[in-house]
């Protein structure tokens, strides 16, 4: 999300940009923060706008927890203030417990449609899946692809909720079918969400590959130099 915010600060005339910070290994979200504004990927925009990264506020919460452990007051500012929703938390292993991925990969998409819902300003919700959460089909269309999954997504949230994680990692493979692992399985039930619960909202999925952010400021200048030969 780094890469985002930076082109979102440099390209545009965004006022505000609210982005879920959770609390990890005995580092609070004001720490976490403050060190994440020292990415090397908001150098240059720092040099042209040293005072960009003010506009972003960090919200403290938790993606996975019940109300994603937003505050009230938080939760406010959210709801009043909001306009474009871009949801990217999500687990990138590949064999993740089941119940695990699903609190990540598809409970949060709910958790994030359901505060949607409450927001009076929103003019886009984009969810960021992946080029791989229909891994089964040969050829990938814009559309849903529900008839590839064994258990409607209520289904499946509902027996993560009322089986312990032993008993899921249990029926995990009659659970995922033809998916080959838990990453890609729960991001296409994540997408199952959108279909089913995000038809009110003005939605969209992005279904990216493979992401790669190669930054290096010396070959930032050099790539800048040859460009103005032309």
């Amino acid at each position: 999300m780094s890469a985002i915010i930076e082109k979102l600060l440099r390209s545009t005339d965004v006022k505000r940009i609210h982005i879920l910070v959770r609390p990890k290994r005995g580092e609070n979200v004001i720490g976490r923060f403050e060190a994440w504004k020292k990415d090397q990927v908001f150098e240059v925009l720092l040099k042209d706008k040293p005072h960009a990264l003010e506009q972003v506020t960090p919200i403290c919460g938790d993606c996975c927890a019940p109300d994603m452990a937003i505050s009230e007051a938080d939760r406010r500012i959210l709801i009043t203030e909001v306009q474009v929703v871009m949801h990217g938390a999500a687990s990138v292993r590949f064999i993740k417990p089941l119940q695990q991925a699903l609190n990540i990969n598809t409970r949060a998409v709910r958790l994030m449609v359901q505060l949607a819902k409450e927001m009076r300003r929103l003019e886009a919700f984009v969810h960021v899946s992946t080029a791989f959460s229909n891994c089964v089909v040969y050829q990938i269309q814009e559309r849903f692809y529900p008839e590839n999954l064994t258990c409607p997504v209520d289904k499946v949230l509902d027996l993560s909720d009322s089986l312990g994680g032993e008993m899921v990692e249990k029926i995990a493979p009659a659970l995922l079918g033809k998916f080959p692992n838990t990453y890609t399985y729960t991001k296409a039930l994540g997408e199952q969400v959108i279909q089913e619960e995000a038809k009110d909202l003005p939605a969209g999925i992005f279904r990216p590959a493979i992401i790669v952010l190669l930054y290096h400021t010396r070959m930032h200048r050099v790539y800048k130099k040859f460009t103005s030969m032309f």
